[in-house]
């Protein structure tokens, strides 16, 4: 029975490893920790929200190519959009229930909403995105190869890594 203790014990440690906390340079945690924390804790609920706006982001970058390379390099960047993410924002429309939008002028969020809005976007990006693509960029070459539209690409893309359901559409 210690033995099996152990080996569960050893997986779950090896399961946490999988995500990556990124830490920006300048962390004051009097200051930054509660912004931070109140921003990560919307992360599982956006991850969709999310690869419909990094893929989309991705897709108008690539234009009209069909070059494998091209396309890959892209998709190597797509996490690192830091205009991308500051152009919109995390909204909590209730318990459990948050969504990615367009920044609103009104109310306008301070420099540390922002910062750590940002934050927890990129470093989910980085978590569940990135480490899918090889199935972007096959998708995004199938796509080119089939003529899909710009939805279809988007919405199969991200059903396909599994971060959205196929009926999933937001207007992002």
């Amino acid at each position: 029975q210690p033995r099996v203790l152990w080996a569960a014990a050893a997986l779950a440690g090896l399961r946490g490893i999988a995500a990556t906390i990124l830490m920006p340079e300048e962390f004051n945690v009097n200051t930054d920790f509660e912004e931070k924390e109140r921003w990560r804790k919307a992360q599982y609920h956006v991850r969709c929200d999310l690869c419909r706006l990094t893929v989309a982001h991705t897709f108008d970058e690539v234009g009209s190519t069909a070059n494998e390379d091209d396309i890959y390099d892209h998709i190597e960047r797509i996490c690192k959009v830091e205009a991308l993410y500051n152009s919109h924002e995390l909204l909590e429309k209730g318990p459990s229930n948050w969504e990615i939008i367009k920044a609103r002028e009104e109310p306008r969020r301070s420099d540390l909403t922002v910062r750590w809005q940002t934050h927890a976007m990129r470093e989910l990006c980085d978590n569940v995105i990135l480490p899918n693509d090889d199935e972007i960029k096959d998708y995004f070459l199938n796509g080119r190869r089939k003529k899909f539209s710009r939805e279809a690409v988007i919405s199969g893309t991200c059903s396909k890594i599994k971060l959205c359901s196929k009926t999933s559409k937001s207007e992002l």
